[in-house]
């Protein structure tokens, strides 16, 4: 009786298996294949405001490469355009900007 469910217990397991192998190659056909391929339409989907020309490359309150991961807000600050990953960012950048535009480490990845 051991033998038997043995038997029927590996059965088993090569069928969830198959099926879990299966399932993950269809689901990369419909996807286009390489689904690493595609990640950069989800992280930087069509936004207009990703298409301008910006004085920073990160955003100066978070940290974040806009360039990479897209801007959410702008704001216009003694004649440039700031881009920023979102309202927060930009409301505490424009709480003193002087002191963020001084800041070095932001400045060097430009």
């Amino acid at each position: 009786m051991k033998i038997k469910h043995n038997k029927l217990l590996t059965i088993l397991l090569n069928t969830m298996a198959l099926l879990t192998l299966t399932v993950f190659f269809s689901c990369q056909e419909k996807e286009g294949g390489n689904t690493l391929n595609s990640s950069k339409q989800l992280i930087q989907p069509e936004n207009p405001l990703n298409k301008l020309k910006y004085d920073n490359t990160i955003d100066f309150f978070c940290k974040m490469d806009i360039t990479r991961y897209g801007v959410s807000d702008t704001l216009h600050y003694k004649g440039k355009l700031y881009g920023f990953c979102s309202k927060m960012c930009k409301d505490e950048f424009r709480k003193n900007p002087d002191s963020y535009l001084t800041d070095k480490t932001v400045l060097e990845h430009k």
